[in-house]
């Protein structure tokens, strides 16, 4: 059912997209309203299913992993098959989503090197290569994630993307973290509005530590940002994405439909890979009416 909220909760909904770690007490001061009231109005977000929870974005590429992106058609499949294959890439994929069009199933996989991801797709593909009609990959070296500017009806985006991968103008270093910045990461991983006293308790450390540490953690660009999983479905949006081959192209062009892609008010991702398409794009409008405006 798609539900209409108001400009306030709207608001709140961009403010948490940009930062869902910042207080209540400043949201509050944003939106115009009081602290009490923004406090109530999240938890209704909550509660209606409006977000599935907070989280936070790590920037995996820093910490030494290779990013591999998959995707499959099927065939010869049942919907009971089908929950089987998504149950088995559960334990082995960060992100999976089933889509329509050219492909049916999407897929992010982390791996420490080729041969490690090698291991995975080989032992998925013995396990389950009869149902299989093809898959592609490509190894994502940047993706920029956009905030939904659409929710205040900008007509471009103002806010900086938060960006996976290495900053082409800074060296490719690759990042240690230790059991107590590991402990943090996946205690805050789908809870990133948990306060610090709650994070040190958990982990069994301080408030001082835990401070320090995720501050050291954005600092170094492996924690890169804390953002709601928001049901956009449930706003009337559809997700859209879009491979995109180049022809003819000059770095002026380029920079030209990048920059496009950047501003436009409803851009949700864009990957830069080796292999596959030359940009794949992801796109929230209200229908297909809306994307081709794009």
């Amino acid at each position: 059912m798609i539900e209409n909220l108001d400009l306030k909760d709207k608001k709140i909904l961009y403010e948490l997209d940009l930062n869902c770690r910042q207080s209540d007490s400043k949201i509050a001061k944003k939106v115009g309203l009081s602290r009490d009231s923004v406090r109530y109005r999240i938890n209704k977000l909550v509660e209606k299913g409006y977000i599935n929870y907070f989280m936070v974005v790590i920037n995996s590429m820093k910490l030494g992993y290779d990013w591999y992106r998959t995707f499959f058609k099927f065939q010869n499949l049942t919907l009971e098959k089908e929950k089987e294959i998504i149950e088995y890439l559960k334990e082995r994929a960060s992100w999976i989503s089933k889509v329509e069009g050219v492909w049916d199933l999407n897929t992010g996989i982390f791996a420490k090197n080729v041969y490690e991801y090698r291991d995975i797709i080989n032992d998925f593909l013995l396990k389950y290569s009869f149902f299989i009609e093809r898959y592609n990959v490509a190894i994502v070296t940047r993706e920029w994630t956009y905030h939904k500017s659409y929710f205040i009806n900008k007509k471009k985006k103002t806010s900086k993307p938060i960006l996976m991968g290495f900053d082409s103008k800074n060296d490719y270093k690759t990042e240690i973290i230790d059991e107590i910045d590991y402990n943090i990461l996946k205690t805050i991983l789908k809870n990133a509005r948990m306060k610090t006293i709650d994070i040190a308790e958990k982990i069994d450390s301080t408030e001082m530590v835990v401070r320090y540490r995720l501050k050291k953690l954005i600092q170094k660009d492996i924690i890169i940002g804390f953002k709601p999983f928001i049901n956009v479905h449930k706003l009337g949006y559809t997700y859209f994405k879009l491979h995109l081959t180049l022809q003819n192209l000059t770095q002026e062009k380029k920079k030209n439909i990048i920059n496009y892609i950047h501003l436009h008010p409803n851009t949700a991702h864009m990957t830069e890979l080796v292999g596959g398409a030359d940009l794949e794009t992801e796109f929230q409008v209200k229908s297909n009416e809306s994307l081709e405006i794009l």
